[in-house]
């Protein structure tokens, strides 16, 4: 069974400290209380060593610009190139930067990165301000999906999260119907609020990089059905911590491959919805004609 993992984050550490000074962060942040485990995960090499660990045959690398969790454009396509059978690449701009458009624009076409993930909590914006739309039309245009960090964050005091929230996403995926959505983390503790966005949406997906521990519980094979098994992608927000364990992408197989699905479930949320993502589902942008369904209310034989 193929597995991609959709949720990775490797952090230019040293680049964040040059672009940003000795920045101080609030110790209590869940992310940094055990750093001599966590940041060695940085290292591509070690990330494919878990990726080998776990069966996983590709992970996407999302580039972040945000004052922290830093990632670079150019960073993520440098690693992209040196691993293209391992990684596959998304960009990262600030969408209240009149220059973001061409910037993207320029990652895709130039730097051969396939999608675009944002952060609004960190990234200081909400996902409906209009100031944004230039960019999802941008993406769109390019057709290339756009991914959301939505709910609670490890960043805590950093953020708001009135600028996390799914519901905002709702805006977008209606005002841009041909434009894929991503919702990361099952939602983050707005796990329902994020699968009514999915569920009503067939241009928004949902990924499982929430805390291992929490995942069976959230994504019950009811919820699966629900929202639609073609709706979920595997992802596991590597190297970041959950629950004060050192993050191992093979937990999160494991856990996924335990919840009571089908196969070919399985197949779809570990590979063949990243597909869909990343290239389009024909079958999402069908339209069911009203004089059509009169015709099949009449049937055969039955006055029309």
């Amino acid at each position: 069974m193929l597995i991609t993992n959709a949720h990775v984050h490797l952090i230019e550490l040293q680049k964040m400290i040059e672009l940003q000074g000795d920045v101080r962060l609030p110790a209590s942040i869940s992310v940094l209380k055990d750093l001599e485990s966590t940041l060695p995960l940085l290292a591509p090499e070690v990330a494919l060593r878990q990726m080998d660990e776990a069966g996983i045959a590709r992970s996407v690398l999302y580039a972040v610009e945000a004052p922290i969790v830093y990632s670079s454009n150019e960073y993520v396509s440098l690693l992209c190139k040196k691993y293209p059978d391992r990684f596959i690449g998304f960009a990262s701009v600030n969408p209240l930067d009149p220059a973001a458009p061409e910037k993207l624009e320029h990652a895709v076409k130039n730097l051969g990165l396939k999608g675009l993930k944002l952060h609004p909590p960190l990234q200081g914006f909400s996902a409906n301000d209009p100031r944004a739309f230039s960019t999802y039309e941008k993406a769109q245009a390019l057709n290339v999906p756009i991914v959301f960090h939505v709910g609670s964050t490890p960043f805590g005091c950093l953020c708001r999260l009135e600028h996390a929230s799914p519901l905002l996403l709702d805006e977008v995926a209606v005002t841009f119907p041909k434009l894929r959505l991503l919702i990361t983390h099952l939602g983050t503790l707005w796990h329902n609020e994020s699968f009514m966005v999915v569920e009503k949406n067939p241009n928004v997906y949902i990924d499982t990089a929430a805390y291992v521990t929490e995942i069976k519980t959230i994504l019950t094979p009811d919820i699966i059905t629900r929202i639609g098994p073609d709706k979920i992608i595997f992802g596991t927000d590597y190297p970041m911590p959950y629950a004060g364990k050192v993050h191992r992408m093979k937990e999160f197989v494991d856990v996924v491959k335990s919840i009571e699905v089908g196969a070919d479930v399985l197949a779809d949320i570990f590979h063949n919805n990243f597909l869909r993502l990343l290239e389009g589902d024909a079958a999402a942008g069908q339209t069911i004609n009203a004089k059509d369904m009169l015709a099949r209310l009449a049937g055969p034989g039955r006055p029309g």
